[in-house]
């Protein structure tokens, strides 16, 4: 099992004691929310974004900080796109460059965020789902709870209790029997991986009695077939035959995020009772997208602009501008940008950039392009820029280019369209380009291995690795 032993932080405490000036005594706090499957365009920003869902607590934390529009996940490897999401954003690697990514730390140079933030100091917690997730990474929180009913009411609400518990400096017993009470000085970082508002669809009935689906409007695109998806990915092509099952679905999945919106303001609410709100770094994310019969397409095996790799991302707190920013950014770049508001250490197997530029004001943009990526059974690949979106399915030599500021919906292919042809030729370049920048192995299959369950955990020691790393701080 893992083994945080009291010698080994007793040494990084040490190094970390020289470093107890005002500024480190007053390192930002960090909470974050990581939804489950809730895609882009499902908050209602006052009005200004989607008016017909209720989400007034993450609504108020955008208006007091930075709104990403272009926040994706880089790729999968799965259907459950939860999986490679978040070994993703917690590892700070994208999906090409490497063949495991829920390996524990290995050295001084290939470490995680948990890790990345203990040197530095924090105590950190996670309490979330129990499926789906990097077991190898999350055991090296310090503590680490989970509970098994995601899909119930009762289990989300005991996430956000675990939260709560640990700001009044309860000891909580997460896997492996380990046991971790905040010390209530030391800067912390709470990682709260619910599971809402994948399906079932938590919520309590207060939070469905908001909704009447029959006032719900369809998106655009719902049940248009896409000519490629529909035979590539024919097992989560949407058996719903009617709008109405769409709108009947929607009133559920907003119901959901309206439950977990709730209990973040419960959360919010503490942090200001204790004193703690305002240095406190708050991140809010979806872990992937969900199609809902957009495109005809159920779950988030596909790389359309509302299918499973375009999500919500908000970051607020000390040192954030408020913006509605258009930057192009992936969720890995969540990584760096924690570690350089903590002043913690990076290793150097980082994929993602530090969005502190852009949250700061000085900077619009972190990137010029973006790539996504679906690999198993269903090869898609597809490139955007501010404006132009590029299609490709790479076994059948397909191309789609798609106008994103005109047609946000992707409901126009204008690939054969002379107009555009130059345009074309520029996205496909760009397309070759960024594959190289993420060495894409295309023909062969990207595969995430797996190698940590719940049911082993004999993981090796890795005091020794700690020491190290302590050591070349």
């Amino acid at each position: 099992m893992y083994k945080f032993s009291p010698m080994v932080f007793g040494v990084i405490a040490s190094i970390f004691a020289s470093c107890a000036t005002p500024d480190r005594i007053n390192a930002p706090n960090i909470v974050f929310l990581f939804a489950d499957d809730q895609r882009s365009g499902t908050l209602n920003l006052g009005g200004k974004g989607n008016s017909e869902i209720m989400t007034p607590n993450l609504d108020a934390l955008a208006a007091r900080g930075a709104l990403f529009n272009n926040a994706y996940v880089f790729g999968a490897d799965q259907t459950s796109v939860c999986y490679p999401s978040r070994a993703q954003l917690l590892s700070g690697k994208n999906l090409f460059r490497y063949k495991t990514l829920d390996l524990p730390s290995q050295n001084i140079d290939d470490f995680n965020l948990p890790v990345a933030l203990r040197l530095a100091g924090y105590h950190t917690m996670r309490s979330g789902k129990a499926n789906n997730v990097p077991y190898g990474i999350n055991m090296e929180f310090n503590v680490n709870v989970e509970h098994g009913n995601r899909g119930s009411v009762k289990g989300n609400l005991a996430y956000f209790q675990d939260a709560i518990d640990f700001l009044d400096q309860k000891p909580l017993t997460g896997l492996a029997d380990v046991t971790f009470a905040w010390d209530g000085k030391s800067p912390f970082f709470i990682y709260l991986a619910v599971g809402t508002p994948h399906a079932p669809y938590p919520a309590q009935d207060k939070h469905l009695a908001m909704y009447d689906w029959q006032e719900i409007t369809a998106p655009e695109d719902a049940l248009i077939k896409h000519p490629v998806l529909s035979t590539l990915i024919r097992k989560t092509v949407t058996k719903k035959s009617s709008i109405d099952q769409v709108k009947k679905e929607l009133k559920e999945y907003y119901a959901s995020i309206t439950f977990m919106d709730e209990q973040f303001g419960k959360l919010v609410a503490v942090l200001k009772d204790k004193g703690l709100y305002k240095n406190t770094i708050f991140v809010f994310a979806g872990d992937n997208g969900l199609s809902i019969g957009s495109h005809a397409l159920e779950g988030k095996a596909n790389l359309m602009q509302y299918g499973g790799m375009h999500v919500p991302l908000i970051l607020a707190g000390p040192g954030i501008k408020q913006q509605q920013s258009d930057a192009l950014v992936y969720l890995t770049d969540i990584f760096p940008t924690l570690t350089e508001f903590a002043d913690a250490p990076n290793p150097k197997s980082l994929d993602g950039k530090s969005l502190i530029n852009v949250l700061s004001g000085k900077s619009e943009k972190v990137r010029d392009a973006l790539l996504t990526a679906y690999t198993r059974g269903a090869e898609q690949r597809a490139v955007r820029d501010q404006r132009w979106k590029l299609f490709y399915f790479p076994d059948k030599k397909i191309y789609e280019l798609y106008d994103l500021q005109n047609d946000p919906r992707e409901l126009h292919n204008l690939s054969k369209d002379s107009e555009y042809a130059a345009e074309l030729k520029r996205m496909k370049d760009l397309l070759a380009q960024e594959q190289q920048r993420y060495r894409d192995p295309y023909p062969e299959k990207a595969r995430i291995k797996r190698v940590y369950n719940k049911k082993s955990l004999a993981d090796p020691d890795i005091d020794d690795l700690l020491e190290k790393l302590s050591k070349r701080l």
